[in-house]
């Protein structure tokens, strides 16, 4: 039978056994930068859940609509600081210029509507990478709009119509969704214009009709009485995607975890702009998008898609090749990056 010896040798041992788990436990939450209680990881500028960025000032080109929100909420909520990476916010003065300084060298990722980056790889432009989707329509944010002179859709066939480019998003879903009701849709003439200049014009009677995009649906419902004429996201346009940020292929391959932490980052501000409209989506858009704090709860808001499917995206192609803005068929999954897989 053990005596009291043994039983103090033994009590010993367990708790020298117990110092030794606690202080090789401690050495490893100190390896990693975790904390016992929180068990979360401190960020920090050399490196994110991926590796170490390669890059982590990065220029990014952008453009000041309601796509941008989760973007400007990471930016000041420092998710991108977080993952590592210093953004510096470039403003673009449209989708296609931001493409063009994109392929020159003067941006690192750029905001771009996906018919804009489709058309420069169907050129041979560029080898463009789509990083992360970012915006995908939904009724009330893309609209035909007019002052009388289109009552119904079928009145568009010979008008005059603003749109921001041709074999854009505007005019192509505007196409698409005109089809059945007019026997010839190129009768239709296109008034390429920025969007700010689009109610204006309306109301000097220069155009007919206007195919705008938030806010300026809203704006220029309540500024000069524009009404609506048709949704361009319904029917075979309903949900489709919108835009996105995208990269050359040769700097995705050189910063595969700058484009990793870049993609962590965005994702966090679109939770944020998904969940908390009021408090996160709205002062962004009062602060960036320069919309008035009365507009801004007014604004039709479509989603922003948590993850980047190649499916979805191959639908602004398959559009495009219909209507003539591409010549041959276009495979999206060449393009787009997969996500990172730390999350």
């Amino acid at each position: 039978m053990p005596g009291r010896g043994d039983a103090v040798k033994a009590s010993r041992s367990r708790t020298r056994l117990s110092i030794i788990a606690t202080t090789a436990l401690a050495l490893v939450l100190a390896a990693s930068g975790c904390s016992a209680i929180g068990g979360g990881s401190e960020p920090t500028s050399s490196g994110t859940p991926g590796g170490p960025v390669e890059k982590p000032a990065i220029k990014v080109g952008v453009l000041p609509v309601v796509d941008m929100a989760p973007f400007f909420v990471a930016v000041d909520s420092g998710y991108f600081k977080q993952e590592g990476l210093d953004v510096q916010v470039v403003t673009a003065p449209s989708g296609p210029k931001a493409i063009e300084s994109l392929i020159g060298g003067d941006l690192d990722i750029a905001v771009t509507s996906y018919p804009g980056a489709f058309a420069a790889q169907a050129k041979k432009a560029a080898d463009i990478k789509i990083v992360t989707d970012l915006y995908a329509a939904r009724p009330g944010h893309g609209v035909l709009v007019s002052k009388g002179k289109i009552t119904k859709p079928e009145d568009a066939a010979g008008k005059k119509i603003a749109v921001t480019s041709t074999g854009s998003i505007s005019d192509l879903a505007l196409k698409s969704v005109l089809q059945p009701r007019i026997a010839d849709i190129n009768t239709i003439k296109w008034v390429p214009m920025p969007l700010p200049d689009m109610g204006p014009a309306l109301e000097r009677g220069d155009i007919d009709g206007a195919v705008v995009i938030e806010p300026f649906v809203t704006l220029t419902e309540k500024s000069i009485g524009a009404m609506p004429v048709i949704d361009i996201a319904s029917g075979p346009t309903a949900e489709l995607p919108m835009s996105g940020f995208a990269s050359l292929a040769k700097w995705v391959t050189a910063n595969p975890n700058t484009a990793a932490a870049f993609q962590r980052g965005l994702a966090k501000g679109i939770k944020d702009v998904k969940s908390d409209r009021g408090g996160k989506l709205e002062p962004v858009l009062i602060k960036y998008v320069k919309i008035d704090a009365a507009t801004a709860p007014l604004v039709h808001i479509s989603d922003y898609p948590e993850s980047l499917d190649p499916i979805r995206l191959q639908r602004v192609a398959d559009l495009m090749l219909k209507f003539g803005a591409i010549k041959e068929p276009l495979d999206v999954s060449k393009m787009v990056v997969a996500p990172p897989s730390n999350k």
